[in-house]
Formats: C-alpha cells, structure tokens, sequence
C-alpha cells in the first residue's frame, strides 16, 4: 500500500521534505497543512521587504500552492492541525476559512511548524501598530504602517537577529529609531569584543539604544493606535512598535501526545529526524539539532539547517538510509554598515560546556592595505587550551566577514589546530586580502 505521509507546515523544512519525497517516491500520498496563506517563502528576507530594498513580497515565495498540482502532493493553505492522536496515527485538523474541523488519517507524520514569535504579556493585540514578525503577511502589516507619513518613531523591543535587521529596516526609511532591550547583551551567539564594534555602528547611525530596561507596558492614544512605551526606567514615545524578544517551538499543540521536547518546546529527534514515538517525525526551527562541539541537542533555528533537515528528511521517508550530521551554528547577518559572523561555540556556551578552552581577539583588515578601500575586519578566536584545536570564530567588518566565516566553519568541522589553519592553503591579492589573510594573522598571533 502506498503510504500516507502528513506534514504540518509549508514553509522551509515542511516544503523541502514534501518536494523531495514526491521526487523520490511517486507513489507516495503527501498532504502539507499550512496555517498561513503562503508556503516556501524566504522568511530570512522579510525585513529587507519592510525596509523596501525588496520592493514585491512575491519575490519571497519560492512555490505557490499551484506549482504542486500536477505532482503527489495536495498542498492545503489556511489549514491549522490542531491536534496530532498518535495512538490512533491521526491528527485533527481545522480549516481556517470555514471553521470546519475533520481528521486525517497518516502512516508517517512530519512536524515542521517552526518557530513564533514570543509574545510577553505587555503585548495588546488592541494596540494599533504594535507588531510581531514571522510570515509573510506580518511583513505586509508592518511595511503598510511602516510607509505611513504617520509614522516617524519606531520602537524595537529586543535585539537579537530580528530585531537588529529591523533596525537597518526602518533606518532605510528614514525613521526615528530606539532600541529596549532588557539586557546589553545584543546579538546572543558573539561576545562582548564583537558586540562593542555593533554598539559604535549602531551609536554612529543615532540609533536610540536603551539596554537593561524592561517593558511594563505598551499605551495607545485615542484612535487606539501606540503612542508609548513604558519601561521600567521611562517612558519611549512610538508610532510603530516591533516585539522581537526571541521565538519559541511552535509545538504547543503536541502537549499530551507524549513527544520528547526539551525545556524550551524544541522537539527532540535524532540523525534521521525521529521522534520518540514511531513514525512521527520533525525538522526545522520546531526541532533540535545535534551541536557537534558541545555534543548534545540544541536549539538553532536557522533556516539552513531547516532546509537541509527538510531535504534529508524527504530521502528518509523515500527509504533512503540517509542521516543528517548536526551543525556548529554557522550564522551571519548585515546591520546597517556592519557585518557580523560566528561559528562554533561563544564564550558562554564554552564555559556552560565546561570546555577548557582560550581565546584571542584581533584587528585585521579586508584587503591588503595598500590597496584602495581596505576596512577593518575584527577575528576571535575560541580554541582548545591544549590542543590549539579551533572550537568558535566570530568576524565583524565592513568588509570581508560574510563569507570567510564558511572557511571558519570548515576548519572548525574538521578539527583544525591553529597552526594548520595558519599554514593553509588561501589564495591572495591585494583586493581581497593581504599575503596573510586575517584568519591566518590570528590564528599566528594565538598560537
């Protein structure tokens, strides 16, 4: 019998797992529920939609509905599964346009829900222009408001990826800018070396930064659109207010099945994208993903490893005996002028990790010198006290911190010592870098 495969949800793990089962194995029946009104969109690329360097959302979505018509998956936007009956291989699913509830029988199920928004208590859906962001219909919400003449001064809360995306978003649109954040500790995966060269980009751009305050309310004028923010330190007049304090497992509806999660809701799953229960299966921002430096399960959403889960999980379901290797947390983001990357373990999860570990902090710079245009570029270095084995690297600049941090995460995967990153093979000119890049001057200057 052909089997029946459910996913729950559309976007990033749930398409890619759904597009390359329905390639592998064309026998199968795939159905996909997706709660929103779009699936396979760039989520990562919605806050340059806000600030109109991407000017259609369409440019956004990678597949409609429509381009699965003609294949073995039946594709079912505004369709929220509510409840998953394990015992019973069943899930209850509501369609959000009529109401109407029905259950769906499966063989193999996938949970690709994804990660949503924490929405804290001071968060009033009342209020006007008061926004969090995670689908494509969020990001038209907040450019609508965003474009008003109305709108002069925005408040982001919370400054992590999202936040401080937002931050170049609204700069790009001439906006009046304050930033709350209830520590200093911005941009969680660095440490504090690189956070200082962040804190001086944003100051020069007369970013509003307002660190270790906590949000008691959000108060609405008249017309109930926002007009403050009160903190417990004061108060921050907003036309517009973004929350983005964090995202958590979209997983809430699985409470009662009997799935493994861990503290934070991230479904547990193992190489082959296996839950604790047989059959049942999960990828993306709503599982974990095996750190292979710290040797555990954590919670990483980024939409590569969503992908990548998804792609794998799809050969899995086909038969394939594939498996998926985990990730070191490989990330990189642009805000404002600066460009920010890490890879491997930071200084906390060094020390949470109990790693004996060193680090060394360096200036470098993105070409050679001499050459027209050179820029700053800022390399640390986490390495193992003993072995000079490199266990994190973090990159911030102007220039040439996008796409070295790859080579990092090479080296890192591979087990590279500092001496044999120095000694490798990098190719030179003077445009992009000196005769020693960066990555070797202090991988040199921490040995």
């Amino acid at each position: 019998m052909n089997q029946e495969v459910v996913i729950i949800g559309g976007v990033a793990a749930g398409m890619s797992c759904a597009a390359k089962l329905s390639r592998e194995d064309p026998e199968a029946r795939i159905t996909v529920y997706e709660k929103g009104k779009h699936i396979s969109y760039g989520a990562c690329g919605l806050p340059y939609y806000i600030g109109d360097v991407i000017e259609d959302h369409h440019r956004l979505v990678v597949k409609e509905p429509k381009d699965f018509e003609d294949t073995n998956v039946d594709v079912r936007i505004m369709h929220q599964v509510t409840k998953v009956l394990p015992e019973e291989k069943k899930v209850v699913v509501k369609n959000l346009e009529t109401g109407e509830k029905f259950e769906k029988d499966y063989h193999k199920l996938v949970i690709a829900t994804g990660a949503e928004p924490v929405k804290p208590p001071f968060v009033d859906e009342s209020v006007g222009n008061v926004f969090t962001l995670r689908t494509v219909e969020d990001g038209q919400r907040i450019k609508k408001a965003a474009l008003s003449d109305k709108v002069e001064r925005v408040v982001l809360i919370g400054a992590g990826y999202i936040g401080l995306e937002l931050v170049e978003s609204f700069h790009n649109l001439g906006k009046q800018i304050s930033v709350i954040n209830r520590s200093a500790n911005i941009m969680k995966p660095v440490d504090q070396e690189i956070r200082e060269i962040l804190i001086k980009e944003l100051k020069d751009k007369e970013i509003e930064l307002n660190f270790n305050e906590e949000v008691d309310k959000i108060i609405q004028d008249e017309d109930g659109m926002v007009k403050t923010v009160v903190t417990d330190k004061g108060e921050h007049p907003a036309d517009l207010v973004v929350v983005a304090i964090g995202v958590a497992p979209a997983t809430r509806f699985l409470e009662g099945t009997g799935i493994d999660t861990l503290r934070n809701g991230a479904i547990v799953i193992n190489d082959r994208m296996e839950t604790n229960l047989e059959g049942i299966y999960a990828a993306g921002d709503c599982a974990t993903l095996y750190h292979r430096i710290l040797g555990k399960n954590v919670h990483i959403p980024l939409a590569t490893y969503a992908n990548r889960q998804g792609r794998l999980l799809g050969e899995i379901l086909s038969g394939k005996d594939s498996s998926f290797p985990g990730g070191i947390g490989a990330s990189v983001v642009k805000i404002l002028d600066i460009t920010i990357s890490a890879t491997g373990v930071n200084e906390k999860q060094a020390k949470d990790g109990e790693l004996d570990y060193e680090t060394e902090f360096i200036k470098g710079y993105s070409n050679a010198g001499y050459y027209p245009g050179s820029k700053p570029l800022y390399v640390k270095y986490i390495y193992d006290k003993k072995t000079k084995v490199l266990l994190g690297a973090q990159l911030a600049g102007e220039k040439g911190a996008q796409h070295r941090i790859d080579a990092l995460s090479i080296a890192i995967d591979k087990g590279l010592t500092l001496r044999e990153l120095a000694y490798s093979d990098f190719a030179y000119t003077p445009p992009y870098s000196g005769a020693w890049d960066p990555l070797q001057v202090a991988a040199n200057v921490a040995e």
